[in-house]
């Protein structure tokens, strides 16, 4: 067997990364380099020739909370069967941060449209931008039925 890497990290210039995954990879192989990387969503994949593909990955812009992050001092939440009475997670340390201007931009932006291909495009163009971006664009949306100059 070869001792050349099948799945490899590489940095990207605009703020993402590039997994490099070639035929013959295991999934641990995969798993492995995936966890090694700072928090970032997936955004979209390329072929990379006929010997394997490219995984793109997006950091999480400044002040959007990583989603797989537990607060500090919080007991990680229960799964189903995990505790004797039955599944109750314990959320008592994690923080209440309220809904602030990102999450009701986003909402607004999200709910702007009855089409669900619209909503998941989107979804999927919210992720990537930063957080007074995403407020920006929704300054300029107005809410269904509103006849008010700036909702915001």
């Amino acid at each position: 067997m070869s001792d050349r890497e099948l799945v490899r990290a590489v940095l990207l210039p605009d703020n993402g990364y590039a997994v490099d995954v070639e035929f013959g990879a295991t999934p641990g192989e995969i798993a492995t380099v995936v966890a090694t990387l700072p928090p970032a969503s997936f955004v979209s994949h390329l072929p990379v020739g006929r010997q394997g593909v490219a995984l793109l990955f997006r950091r999480f812009p400044k002040g959007v909370p990583d989603p797989e992050a537990v607060a500090a001092g919080a007991e990680m939440v229960t799964l189903p069967g995990d505790a004797p009475g039955g599944w109750v997670p314990d959320v008592s340390g994690l923080p209440d941060r309220g809904i602030g201007p990102y999450q009701a931009a986003a909402g607004l932006l999200l709910t702007a449209t009855d089409d669900p291909g619209a909503c998941a495009r989107i979804f999927d163009l919210l992720r990537r931008e930063e957080p007074e971006t995403v407020v920006a664009l929704a300054s300029v949306v107005r809410p269904r039925g509103c006849r008010c100059a700036n909702p915001f």
